[in-house]
């Protein structure tokens, strides 16, 4: 090896030492996968699949080019046409990934001494956005509430001249499953004139009423604890569009397609303007092949299912709460948050590790997360809850928990 490869191998080595190391395996043949983000169980659905299937035979296997070239087609026009209408906004636009539709929007809207706000707790696409923009000289500046968002503001407010505030955020934290206090959020932006990024990405799909078409009259009576959580529902009703403050300057929504949807992909949507913008200015679009036709006959199909059957979202909700309470009951720590995502904290990255492996060897996938993705000290592993998963496998699971336990000796 050259000297360059052997300093590589050896902080593998300190990785190793320190249980720290990634390495890529694939979900073993009939496991039970408890670590997915197909919160809707639509990534399997027949409909779904057909729907790609017939994309790639009447538009091809890929895109071919960027949307601006010749990789632009009527599915892609139509998708964000859908898009737009489910999150109630005026445009919509979609990118191959989240990560780039949050590099695009953050990226190419923040410029030179404009401020960022940004949570300490976003999604390390956001982070990153940020950090792309600030190379660019935007400021950025991170909070860990909205008190200290708004005492931030203040300052900032204090000697403002023609600086633009942008609040940026996950509106449901993807490790620790809880979401953002959106009201509030929206309040403070009002306040200082701050324009609203939001990403949406673990919350899209999995709520009544963050603006999928569906009123709350509509939408079936959900069960237990969760459904009727006031923060539950009020977090999600604030970041609807036409519910925002008068004057509000605006609102910008980042989703995915990769989650509760079953496909692939990401997407912006918000006033048509704003999309105009990214078209013409976030590189991160204009430079890169769009959006495959697959996952775009995927995604719109999916819209159409998410719709047509709500109780696939009660029964989400009916899941996450028996997969919490029961893991509780044997002694977990497992946090019951606003959202499918149920953290288990372990602690030390070994012993999350060895409580993984020993699920695995019981049929059940479920990967540690460990720093830097979650703070020292609260290595976990993180379950997710499937409106497909049956009783027989949320018992499965259940019971295979309990014996990781005793056999790691927790």
């Amino acid at each position: 090896m050259t000297a360059f490869e052997d300093q590589l191998h050896a902080a593998l080595a300190e990785k190793d030492a320190a249980s720290m190391r990634r390495c890529l395996r694939a979900v073993p043949d009939g496991a039970l996968d408890l670590a997915s983000n197909d919160y809707l169980g639509l990534a399997r659905h027949p409909e779904v699949i057909e729907a790609a299937c017939a994309a790639v035979r009447e538009f091809g296997a890929g895109a071919r080019a960027s949307r601006l070239v010749s990789g632009h087609t009527t599915l892609h026009a139509r998708l964000e046409s859908e898009l737009a209408a489910y999150k109630k906004c005026e445009a919509a636009l979609v990118f191959p990934s989240g990560y780039h539709a949050n590099l695009a929007v953050v990226s190419s809207l923040a410029r030179r001494g404009d401020v960022l706000f940004c949570d300490k707790r976003n999604h390390a696409s956001l982070i990153d956005a940020c950090r792309l923009a600030s190379a660019n000289g935007a400021i950025v500046r991170y909070y860990s509430s909205p008190e200290r968002l708004r005492e931030l503001l203040k300052i900032y407010a204090a000697k403002r001249r023609n600086e633009r505030f942008f609040i940026v955020s996950d509106t449901v934290f993807s490790m620790d499953g809880d979401g953002a206090d959106l009201p509030q959020l929206t309040q403070i932006a009002a306040q200082f004139d701050a324009v609203q990024i939001l990403d949406d990405a673990h919350g899209m799909g999995t709520t009544r009423d963050e603006g999928g078409g569906m009123r709350d009259e509509e939408a079936p009576a959900a069960q237990g604890p969760m459904a009727s959580s006031s923060d539950y529902s009020a977090s999600y009703s604030s970041f609807i569009p036409h519910l925002l403050p008068r004057g509000h300057p605006a609102l910008i929504l980042v989703g995915t397609l990769s989650k509760a949807l079953g496909a692939q992909g990401g997407f912006v949507a918000g006033s048509r303007v704003v999309i105009d913008w990214l078209i013409n200015a976030a590189r991160p679009f204009i430079y890169t092949t769009g959006l495959a036709p697959a996952s775009c006959g995927a995604a719109f199909k999916a819209l159409e299912i998410v719709r047509r059957e709500p109780q696939r979202c009660v029964r989400l909700h009916e899941v996450t709460e028996k997969l919490a309470n029961g893991l509780r009951e044997l002694g977990f720590e497992a946090r019951l948050q606003s959202s499918p995502i149920i953290p288990v904290i372990i602690g030390d990255a070994q012993a999350a590790v060895g409580l993984s492996a020993a699920l695995c060897e019981r049929g059940v996938w479920c990967p540690a997360i460990r720093p830097p993705t979650v703070p020292v000290g609260s290595s976990r592993l993180r379950v997710t809850a499937s409106a497909a998963l049956s009783h027989e496998e949320i018992a499965f699971a259940l019971a295979a928990f309990s014996e990781a336990r005793k056999a790691v000796r927790l």
